[in-house]
């Protein structure tokens, strides 16, 4: 009966030595470590897409232990006249549940399609800037020219600039970050 005592609480003590051991071997995740985990896995999934972080959250799990919400981008075709946007979330480490779903910012070349019109990205500046009301002059020559964007946020505006180096001209389009577009004006290239 002593024996079985004393091997009882022997093994009490080696559970409670391991269940520490452990605990001491948990990684240490950091903020850098997410970030290089998510824009790998982003440009495994994405090879031909620009991709990024946009904010990294510190939280912590109902066990206590600290993990990373990550926001990221991916945009495919930036430099095409209907580039696509979607924000993708990712917990790092990986927790027991999913998460959030996948954010479309723009896809089918639409934008402000319902409620009020906000343009928060360059690229809902890109796809307004050929399609919104007033810009069919704009819209013909990207077709006929096959004119690339460029884009600048110059804070509670967007500029974007439509060119081709086919052309003998390029287009200014400017759009009020309320959705408006302020000015459409073609320009000659200076020879």
């Amino acid at each position: 009966m002593r024996r079985e005592l004393l091997l009882i609480i022997m093994l009490l003590i080696a559970i409670a030595l391991l269940a520490r051991a452990i605990g001491f071997f948990k990684p240490n995740v950091e903020r850098a470590d997410a970030a290089a985990f998510v824009l790998e896995d982003l440009k495994v999934k994405y090879p031909a897409a620009d991709v990024g972080i946009l904010e990294t959250k510190e939280m912590r799990n109902g066990d206590g232990d600290r993990y990373f919400e990550v926001k990221a981008k991916v945009t495919e075709g930036l430099y095409s006249a209907c580039p696509k946007r979607v924000h993708i979330y990712y917990n790092y480490p990986v927790q027991n549940f999913v998460p959030q779903p996948p954010d479309v910012i723009t896809q089918n070349c639409a934008v402000c399609t319902e409620g009020t019109c906000i343009l928060n990205f360059p690229e809902e500046a890109i796809i307004a800037s050929h399609t919104f009301s007033g810009t069919a002059a704009v819209a013909d020559f990207i077709k006929a020219e096959s004119a690339a964007p460029s884009v600048q946020d110059l804070g509670s505006e967007w500029l974007v600039k439509w060119d081709s180096a086919s052309s003998t001209y390029y287009y200014l389009v400017s759009l009020g970050k309320s959705g408006a577009v302020l000015n459409v004006t073609k320009m000659g290239k200076e020879a």
